[in-house]
C-alpha cells in the first residue's frame, strides 16, 4: 500500500488541546535537536554563547541578574513550542521540521563569538608605539606637515633613522602573569584537549569590553610547568587600572570564574587553583552565565 493512503488532515477548527500539545512538543523537539547539534559540533563558536551574552546584557538593563545558559536553552525551546501558532504546521513531522529549521536559521544568523588571541608584553626597550618611516617622508616630518614627531634612534654606531611616533596609549598593556594549577594533574597532550573542547579559557577586560582566548596566542606565552599552565601576556589598556575576568574550563575540574584588578606599570601575579569535579563540562556549562 502506498505511503499516505490512510493519512488524513483535520479541518480548521477541529484541532483540540491534545493536538496542539502534540504539535508544540514536536516543535520543541526540533529545537532541542538543533540546539544539541550546534552545542556539540561548534564548541566555543556555538551561537548559544552569543545569545547568552545578548540576554545577559538585556537582563542587566532591566535590573535582573546574569542569566545562565540553561535559561537561554529553555527560552529557545519555548520559542519552538510556541512557533506552531504562527507557522501552523498540520502534522507533528512538519512541526518538528519547522522547529529544527527555525533554530537552524537563528544559529546561522547569530555571529560566533571567537575571542582574539593574547598579545605580547611590550617593554620600554622595545620602543612601543614607534614605527619606521621612509626617507621620502622625512621632509614632511621636518616641515611639520605630517602628524606625529621625529625621534632619532641609533641602530649601530654612526647610524640614525627617523620614527613616526604614534599614539602611545594604543600600545599600553596590562602585564598579566597567570598561573593555573591542576591539583589532580593534566593530560599530556594539551593541544588535543583544546581541539576537542576539554580545555578552554577566556580573559575579559571589563573596562574595554574586549575578550581574549587564553590558549590562542598572537605574542603571549603559554607554558606548562608540571601540573600548572603559566600564561604571560599583555592585555590592551585604555585606563590606568581595570578589572580583568578569567574563566577556565577543564574536564575533571569545576569551571572557575575569577576577577582581579590590573594596573599599568605593575605585573599582575594571578594564581588560580582548579577544583576537582566529576560533573561533565557540558552540564557545568549549562549552569554558568556566559556574559564574556
Amino acid at each position: 500500500m502506498p505511503y499516505g493512503v490512510k493519512r488524513g488532515y483535520k479541518a480548521p477548527g477541529e484541532y483540540g488541546v491534545s493536538d496542539l500539545l502534540g504539535l508544540s512538543l514536536a516543535g520543541a523537539a526540533g529545537i532541542i535537536a538543533a540546539i544539541v547539534t550546534d552545542y556539540q559540533q561548534k564548541g566555543e563558536a556555538s551561537a548559544l554563547y552569543t545569545i547568552n551574552q545578548w540576554v545577559v546584557a538585556a537582563s542587566r538593563i532591566l535590573g535582573f541578574g546574569d542569566v545562565p545558559l540553561w535559561a537561554v536553552v529553555v527560552g529557545l525551546i519555548a520559542l519552538g513550542a510556541g512557533s506552531i501558532f504562527y507557522f501552523q504546521p498540520i502534522t507533528r513531522q512538519g512541526a518538528f521540521a519547522q522547529g529544527f529549521g527555525l533554530l537552524a536559521v537563528m544559529m546561522t544568523a547569530v555571529p560566533a563569538d571567537l575571542a582574539g588571541g593574547l598579545q605580547a608584553i611590550q617593554h620600554e626597550d622595545e620602543l612601543p608605539g614607534l614605527e619606521p618611516v621612509g626617507i621620502e617622508r622625512e621632509a614632511a616630518f621636518r616641515s611639520g606637515d605630517a602628524r606625529g614627531g621625529i625621534v632619532p634612534a641609533a641602530y649601530r654606531p654612526g647610524e640614525a633613522r627617523l620614527y613616526f611616533v604614534q599614539d602611545r596609549r594604543a600600545a599600553e598593556r596590562y602585564d598579566v602573569h597567570l598561573v593555573v594549577r591542576f591539583p589532580n594533574g593534566l593530560a599530556d597532550d594539551i593541544n588535543a584537549m583544546i581541539r576537542r573542547g576539554a580545555l578552554r579559557g577566556r580573559l575579559h577586560n571589563e573596562d574595554t569590553g574586549q575578550t581574549y582566548n587564553l590558549f590562542r596566542s598572537v605574542g603571549g606565552t603559554v607554558q606548562r610547568e608540571g601540573d600548572a599552565l603559566v600564561i604571560h601576556a599583555g592585555v590592551p589598556a585604555r585606563a590606568q587600572q581595570a578589572r580583568l575576568w578569567v574563566r577556565i574550563e577543564c574536564e575533571n575540574y569545576a569551571i572557575e570564574v575569577q576577577s582581579a584588578q590590573a594596573r599599568l606599570g605593575e605585573q599582575l601575579d594571578w594564581t588560580i587553583t582548579m577544583q576537582p569535579s566529576s560533573t561533565p563540562l557540558a552540564i557545568q556549562r549549562l549552569g554558568k552565565s556566559y556574559w564574556f
